[in-house]
């Protein structure tokens, strides 16, 4: 009798919400849910931008002890960022597309004028890996964003380079199990933003999200 009683307490322990595992759980089941509306909302492309800001808004939250409803949480964010978000998306898929096309016809012609575009390349891609992390937090114009996240990039780059090793990594997995895009964002957007609050709290930039006050 005992003995159903105590195994029957550790199954009621096990399940408890206040359990640590269970806890635990619950978050990654959260981040990997987050993930699928990520991938969701980023199928029109140019809504990339928006669902970034959402994805990076709600890792946010869980990071400080501050997440709410998922669903209302991330759309509400999705919702308010998606003038600027498309807006940003799409100039930066006009500056990508061109200085692909250019690196990839100066490779073939002038090897050295590839190196070149290549360097531009990453003049880009630096700010980028801020840029939505900062929009999900602040509400400014798109040319703040543009230049604090140049400046971020520039001035700190071993911070910019971690978080282009995270991205690195979860392409690489999307690319050794490509079904892991349906969720992956999720995890991979959590351990940037691990990254970049700590950062930012540093550093006197990070805010608590603007985008869910009423």
């Amino acid at each position: 009798m005992n003995e159903k009683r105590g195994y029957l307490v550790g199954i009621q322990t096990l399940f408890d919400p206040d359990n640590v595992v269970w806890s635990f759980l619950l978050k990654v089941y959260s981040l990997l849910l987050a993930g699928l509306l990520w991938f969701l909302c980023s199928l029109p492309i140019i809504t990339l931008g928006p669902a970034t800001i959402a994805l990076y808004s709600y890792c946010f939250a869980v990071l400080d002890d501050r997440e709410s409803y998922l669903f209302k949480s991330f759309f509400s964010t999705y919702a308010k960022s998606l003038k600027q978000g498309i807006a940003v998306t799409i100039l930066l898929l006009l500056i990508g597309a061109f200085l692909f096309i250019d690196a990839w016809f100066f490779l073939n012609t002038m090897p050295m004028l590839f190196f070149v575009v290549a360097g531009l390349g990453i003049l880009v891609l630096f700010p980028a890996l801020h840029l939505f992390a900062l929009m999900s937090m602040q509400k400014s114009s798109i040319k703040d964003f543009l230049k604090l996240a140049l400046y971020l990039s520039i001035k700190h780059p071993a911070v910019t380079i971690t978080v282009l090793l995270v991205v690195t990594v979860w392409f690489l997995s999307m690319y050794a199990l490509p079904a892991s895009l349906l969720f992956s964002a999720g995890p991979a957007c959590m351990l940037a933003a691990m990254f970049l609050r700590s950062f930012y709290k540093h550093i006197g930039v990070y805010t608590i999200n603007n985008y869910n006050k009423e």
